[in-house]
């Protein structure tokens, strides 16, 4: 049964939502064992530097992590997860952005399907808002096009890490053209 709680953040200006898939060839029961330890993104994740756990609840609904992201010196953001389902989903949403200018909230989602025998597919939603127009007609113009390609890297990431064992750095070089983009929306 998948748990929720509301989001906190008001949405802000052009909200975009980028959705992708990948296959990864291990069973969804380790890719899932990956994800439930939410303080550990930065083994999978090529724009983490450093993460970890930043609350007493380590799994599920409530669970914080605080990330110092490597594609932006000072950057920082605090995540707590939103939904949960245990084994196979979660949504997280950042509750405080240091550091990135004009992004005013930011989420995501994560979801894992079996896909044959020892395989897992990963879909995973970004979604985020800018905070005035004029970042907005910037997310119109490219800034969505860098999170796709930054959304990608993390999927790419994951596909490797669980597959490879190997901590992901930003030097990495990553499965890209695995990963499948199936939406992208802006309002």
């Amino acid at each position: 049964m998948r748990q929720s709680t509301p989001r906190t953040r008001k949405v802000g200006k052009t909200p975009t939502e980028i959705t992708l898939e990948v296959e990864i060839n291990k069973p969804i029961e380790v890719v899932w064992a990956d994800f439930a330890e939410i303080g550990n993104i930065y083994l999978s994740a090529p724009t983490v530097g450093y993460s970890y756990l930043s609350s007493e609840t380590k799994h599920g609904l409530g669970a914080q992590r605080h990330m110092e992201m490597s594609i932006m010196p000072g950057a920082t953001l605090d995540e707590r997860v939103i939904a949960w389902q245990e084994g196979s989903f979660m949504e997280l949403e950042v509750v405080k952005i240091k550091g990135m200018p004009g992004v005013q909230t930011m989420g995501g989602d994560f979801g894992l399907t079996t896909s044959g025998e020892g395989k897992t597919i990963l879909r995973s939603t970004l979604n985020y808002s800018m905070s005035n127009g004029f970042f907005g007609f910037m997310n119109k113009l490219m800034m969505n096009k860098v999170f796709l390609k930054l959304w990608t890297s993390i999927l790419a990431g994951y596909k490797h890490h669980n597959e490879t064992g190997e901590e992901v750095t930003s030097k990495t070089k990553l499965p890209l053209s695995a990963v499948k983009k199936i939406e992208v929306k802006i309002n």
